[in-house]
């Protein structure tokens, strides 16, 4: 089982409520280390990203808030302690926040696409994908930026290691819809399917599963009302 939720950060919304309405959907631990944030915008992501993974918690496993603790590997990927069936990631960029829910491990990542940063990918992507993105110019050549850029986030956090491991040190190609992943020669036995949660966006889902995830928009209104 393999399913993306996402939710769009409310605009309307004063901030101030909206941490306070949030406040019952996170554990006391958590909520009190986002007050200590000084930057607002990101404190507010993490606290829907969080809230997020309540959400799926309880739809899909049945866990209420309080009935689970969440804590982090050496690396700082989440999981759930006792738990060996109930794996989650989350990512968040401009005005989404998307969250990975699977009975396997999992890694998600989403962009805001922009102008590809050539200079970051001379410096941090493999040669081969370097030629690659050189062959293509402006709005191609932007989209594959923003492509491999999620891919590879996706792998890493599906492997728990982030960035501590090199963009370089693998390989990520398209094949129309298809993505696969190389070190050196040989093919990594992983899928990595694309989540079209907005076309100004790439999002990527890594994980043991073939064939597209269930995608699923939950919206501010919803959570409140469980």
């Amino acid at each position: 089982m393999i399913e993306v939720l996402y939710i769009r950060v409310p605009e309307k919304v004063e901030r101030e409520n909206l941490f306070i309405h949030l406040q019952g959907f996170v554990s006391g631990e958590c909520y009190n280390e986002v007050l200590g944030y000084k930057n607002k915008e990101v404190a507010l992501r993490r606290l829907l990203g969080e809230t997020l993974i309540s959400f799926a918690l309880r739809e899909y496993w049945g866990l209420p808030l309080g009935s689970y603790r969440i804590l982090r590997g050496e690396k700082g990927k989440p999981f759930i302690v006792g738990r060996e069936n109930v794996f989650f990631n989350l990512s968040h960029s401009g005005e989404y926040v998307v969250c990975a829910v699977s009975d396997r491990e999992v890694g998600i990542d989403i962009e805001k696409r922009a102008k590809a940063r050539m200079e970051v990918a001379g410096r941090f992507f493999h040669e081969r994908e370097v030629r690659m993105l050189k062959s293509l110019s402006g709005t191609e050549q932007d989209r594959l930026f923003f492509n491999y850029w999620s891919v590879k986030e996706s792998f890493l956090k599906y492997i728990g290691t982030g960035l501590t491991r090199p963009l370089n040190s693998f390989i990520v190609t398209f094949t129309g819809e298809r993505v696969s992943l190389y070190e050196g020669i040989n093919g990594l036995p992983l899928h990595v399917n694309a989540c079209p949660v907005d076309a100004g966006y790439a999002c990527y889902v890594c994980s043991e599963y073939d064939g597209l995830p269930e995608i699923r928009e939950v919206t501010f209104e919803e959570i409140i009302r469980c």
